[in-house]
C-alpha cells in the first residue's frame, strides 16, 4: 500500500526536519563519535564501521551503517568453552554500544542522505522475507525506515514479527493522516526512545520474539527457565527452549539429515520430535506430511560434474535435485506444513575464480551455475521459493562447503594429504566453510523461529587450505610444514588445461560469502570455531 495524495507533513516538513536535525547532531556529537571510533580500534583493530543491505521505503534496498561491535576475526586457538559462548564474538566496546544502541549512531548520516528518518519502521534485513511480508499486510513498507519507531518503544527485539509489523502499520497509518496527529506520534516515539535506550529495554541479541517465548518457557518449566537465565543462557538456548516442533527430514541416511537429527536429539531432546523418510522411490508420496511443523529437505545428488556428462546423468540431476525438491515442497504446503527448509548450495554461484583471484558473494551477486549440478540446485532454489505463502514459509539454506565427522567430499582428501605430506603450499586463499554442528545449530534456530527467506550460514572465520591441512596434522599429532616455496609450482599447474588446472582451482581458489550475509537475526548459531571443529572431526575419526 503506497501512500498517495498531498501530505505536507510527511512529504515536506518531516524530511526537512530530518536533514536539519541529523546535521546538527552530527556536528554536536562529532567528538563523541570520534571517541567511539578510537575505542573500537583500540579494543579490536580494524574497520570502525560496517554496512548491511536493508529494506527501505517501498521495499527498495539501501546500505545501512553501524559502528562495528563484533570481533573482526575469532582467534584460531580460542578455548572451547569460549567458542561455545556466542557472546565471545562481541567486543567489549561492542557490548556497551549494543546495550545502549550507540552502534546505531552512524545512521545519522543515512538520515541526512535521505535514506532513513528519525522515526519509522526499523529497516528489515534484505532477506527477512517474513517481516517484509507481514509489513505488506499493514502498508508499513510504504514508510521511510527509521532510527526508532512505534514498535521500538513498545517492545523492540522482544516482539514477535506479526506484532512488530502491526505496530509499524499503526505508525504508518497515523503518518498517512499527516498534520498534528503525525507530528505528535513522531514526538512521542522520539522522546520515549531516550527512556528505552537508557534502560536498555527490549534489547535481545540476535532476534525477535523473546518476550512471548520466555513467558511460555516460564509457564512450561519455571525452575528450568529461571535457572537458565541465572546462568546467563545464550539467545539460542532461550529461543529453542521455548519451542516444541515436529520435524520431518526428507532424505533417509543423508549426512546432513542424520547429523541434524543426532544434534537436535542430543542438545534439545525434549524440544524436537524428528522423523525421517526415504525418498529413493515413489512410496514417499503415499506418506502423510500432516501434523509436521517443518519439513527439512536434504535429499539430492551431491556430486558436481565438470560439464561433460551423459544425458542420462544430466536428467538424474534435474529429476532428483530439482523436481523431487519441488514436489516435496508442494506436498508439504498442500498438507498444512508451516515451514519448508531446502538445502541449497553456494555452487549456484559458479566455480571459484582463477588462482590468485577472489570471488566475494554479496547480496547483489546473481547466481551463475557453471554446470548442470549447480543449475539443478538453482532451479530448485527458485521454484521452491515461489511456493511461499503467509501460511507456508520457505527457507533456502545456501551453504558453503560442509565438513565434520563422517563427511564426504573435499575434506577427506585434505585429511589424507595432511596424513602423508611433510610439506604443503602456503597459498593465501580464502574459503567460506561450515562445520556440520554450526549448520545443525543454525537449522535448529531456523525451525524454532519458523522463518522463511534465503540464508547463508558460514563459520565465523574464512579458511585457508594450508591452514586446514596444518590443523588436521596437529590433530593427528604430526607436523605439516606450510611453505611458500611450493607456491610457484601451484601457480604453474593452475595454467594447465583439464584436470590439473581444475584441481588447483578447487583446492586453492578463493570464494567467500560476505560476512554480512551470514548475520542471523534469530540468534548466534556458531557453536565451534575452526580449530575446535577440526579437532572434533579428527577425534571422531579415531573413535
Amino acid at each position: 500500500m503506497r501512500q498517495e495524495g498531498n501530505n505536507l507533513y510527511r512529504d515536506r516538513i518531516k524530511p526537512a526536519a530530518d536533514r536539519v536535525f541529523s546535521l546538527l547532531l552530527i556536528v554536536l556529537l562529532s567528538p563523541f563519535l570520534l571517541l567511539i571510533c578510537a575505542a573500537i580500534v583500540l579494543d579490536d583493530p580494524g574497520p570502525v564501521l560496517f554496512t548491511q543491505k536493508r529494506v527501505g521505503k517501498d521495499k527498495s534496498f539501501f546500505r545501512l551503517h553501524k559502528f562495528r561491535s563484533m570481533k573482526r576475526k575469532t582467534p584460531h586457538d580460542i578455548p572451547t568453552h569460549q567458542l561455545k559462548n556466542p557472546e565471545q564474538y562481541i567486543t567489549r566496546v561492542g557490548k556497551f554500544l549494543r546495550k545502549y544502541s550507540l552502534d546505531e549512531l552512524p545512521q545519522l548520516f543515512d538520515i541526512f542522505a535521505g535514506k532513513m528518518s528519525f522515526v519509522g519502521p526499523r529497516p528489515a534485513l534484505w532477506n527477512q522475507d517474513d517481516l517484509v511480508a507481514e509489513r505488506d499486510r499493514y502498508g508499513a513498507n510504504a514508510a521511510l525506515p527509521g532510527l526508532t519507531g512505534w514498535a521500538q518503544i513498545n517492545g523492540r527485539d522482544e516482539l514477535e514479527i506479526p506484532v512488530k509489523a502491526k505496530l509499524d502499520g499503526e505508525y504508518t497509518a497515523v503518518l498517512a493522516q499527516g498534520g498534528f496527529p503525525a507530528f505528535r506520534m513522531d514526538v512521542k516515539c522520539f522522546f520515549r526512545t531516550f527512556r528505552s535506550v537508557a534502560d536498555a529495554e527490549g534489547v535481545v541479541e540476535g532476534g525477535t520474539g523473546s518476550l512471548h517465548r520466555k513467558e511460555e518457557a516460564r509457564k512450561a518449566s519455571p525452575e528450568k527457565a529461571d535457572g537458565a537465565e541465572a546462568r546467563g543462557a545464550t539467545r539460542m538456548q532461550q529461543a529453542i527452549a521455548s519451542q516444541k516442533k515436529r520435524v520431518l527430514v526428507t532424505g533417509a541416511d543423508s549426512y546432513i539429515g542424520e547429523s541434524f537429527r543426532r544434534y537436535a536429539e542430543r542438545e534439545y531432546a525434549d524440544r524436537f520430535e524428528i522423523d525421517t523418510i526415504d525418498m529413493r522411490d515413489a512410496r514417499w508420496e503415499e506418506s502423510s506430511f500432516a501434523g509436521y511443523d517443518a519439513v527439512f529437505h536434504v535429499a539430492g545428488i551431491a556430486h558436481a560434474d565438470s560439464g561433460r556428462i551423459s544425458e542420462e546423468k544430466k536428467k538424474l540431476y534435474y529429476d532428483v535435485n530439482t523436481t523431487l525438491a519441488v514436489k516435496t515442497a508442494a506436498k508439504a504446503r498442500q498438507e498444512g506444513v508451516k515451514q519448508f527448509l531446502l538445502m541449497s548450495s553456494a555452487i549456484i554461484y559458479g566455480d571459484a575464480p582463477a588462482y590468485g583471484k577472489i570471488k566475494v558473494i554479496t547480496g547483489e551477486t546473481p547466481p551463475a551455475p557453471a554446470n548442470h549440478y549447480g543449475n539443478s540446485k538453482w532451479q530448485a532454489d527458485k521454484r521452491v521459493r515461489a511456493l511461499q505463502t503467509e501460511a507456508f514459509r520457505v527457507a533456502v539454506i545456501r551453504a558453503p562447503m560442509i565438513y565434520g565427522p563422517g563427511c564426504k567430499g573435499n575434506y577427506p582428501l585434505l585429511a589424507k594429504l595432511a596424513g602423508k605430506l611433510p610439506f604443503f603450499p602456503a597459498v593465501e586463499n580464502r574459503r567460506s566453510m561450515l562445520y556440520i554442528e554450526n549448520l545443525c545449530a543454525f537449522v535448529c534456530l531456523l525451525i524454532a523461529q519458523g522463518e522463511g527467506g534465503i540464508f547463508f550460514p558460514q563459520n565465523a572465520e574464512y579458511t585457508k587450505t594450508a591452514q586446514m591441512v596444518r590443523l588436521i596434522g596437529d590433530a593427528r599429532g604430526r607436523r605439516v610444514r606450510c611453505t611458500k616455496l611450493l607456491n610457484p609450482a601451484v601457480r604453474l599447474v593452475s595454467f594447465l588445461p583439464g584436470t590439473p588446472g581444475r584441481l588447483v582451482k578447487k583446492a586453492f581458489g578463493s570464494i567467500v560469502y560476505d560476512r554480512e550475509l551470514s548475520e542471523y537475526a534469530g540468534g548466534a548459531y556458531r557453536v565451534a570455531g575452526l580449530r575446535e571443529s577440526i579437532f572434533e572431526t579428527e577425534r571422531a575419526r579415531d573413535e
